[in-house]
């Protein structure tokens, strides 16, 4: 029981540093090529953050464990919603510019919607609604880079795109995004055993351990934000 706990640790200290050195090696790489920073928080930082969820909830579901998939997966979204974004708040309060914050509630809500139709009008999530949710999430990204392109100024780095800075950055990249791969594959394999010798459901721990260990990565950037008045 130890050595699965152990592990389980292990696995979770490889994600949180992979996605920072993932998010850090492509935001650097993103400036080098004159990429405006708002659209690398939309874009780059934002689906950086969520690879160590992408990563659990994938290997979950490759690997047979559908309920730490999907309880990941829900239970990142109430972290992200009712422990990252309140302490965020708490620390710096902000108004809101109505306007930008149209497309992510929306999407939020649409998102929340479908999944709702699909539990309780059809028991259960089949491939086409992987489809759906996917084609909703390349929409966001799209509209997303449009809002962005068209609000932000020219203001990226204007030096070398390539020097030696730029080949440590990819190697952060590559590295952080190994040692996503790593711990996603140990979180999972060693929650499921940690379950299953405490009988508990693996639900039950994806939505409560599993959930907030994932959503590090988005608690600590979020809160590094908010500390330098990066809103």
């Amino acid at each position: 029981m130890i050595m699965p706990i152990f592990l389980f640790i292990v696995g979770l200290v490889l994600l949180i540093k992979g996605g920072d050195w993932f998010v850090d090696g492509s935001t650097v790489i993103a400036k080098k090529l004159n990429i405006p920073d708002i659209l690398i928080g939309a874009t780059i930082v934002s689906i950086g953050t969520t690879l160590p969820e992408v990563m659990v909830s994938a290997t979950s579901a490759f690997s047979g464990h559908g309920e730490i998939a999907y309880g990941n997966s829900l239970g990142s979204i109430i972290c992200n919603a009712a422990l990252i974004a309140a302490l965020t708040i708490a620390i710096r309060p902000s108004k809101i510019d109505k306007k930008s914050f149209i497309l992510p509630t929306v999407i939020f809500f649409v998102s929340a919607a479908i999944y709702v139709v699909a539990a309780y009008c059809f028991g259960g999530f089949s491939r086409w609604l992987g489809l759906i949710l996917l084609s909703v999430f390349v929409v966001y990204i799209a509209l997303s880079v449009r809002a962005a392109l068209k609000s932000v100024k020219d203001d990226a780095d204007k030096s070398d795109n390539f020097d030696s800075k730029m080949i440590k950055n990819i190697m952060l990249l590559v590295v952080g995004a190994a040692f996503i791969a790593v711990g996603a594959r140990l979180l999972v394999d060693n929650g499921t055993l940690i379950a299953e010798s405490m009988g508990v459901p693996e639900s039950v721990v994806a939505l409560t351990f599993v959930a907030i260990g994932t959503s590090l990565p988005e608690l600590v950037t979020s809160l590094v934000a908010a500390k330098k008045g990066e809103a």
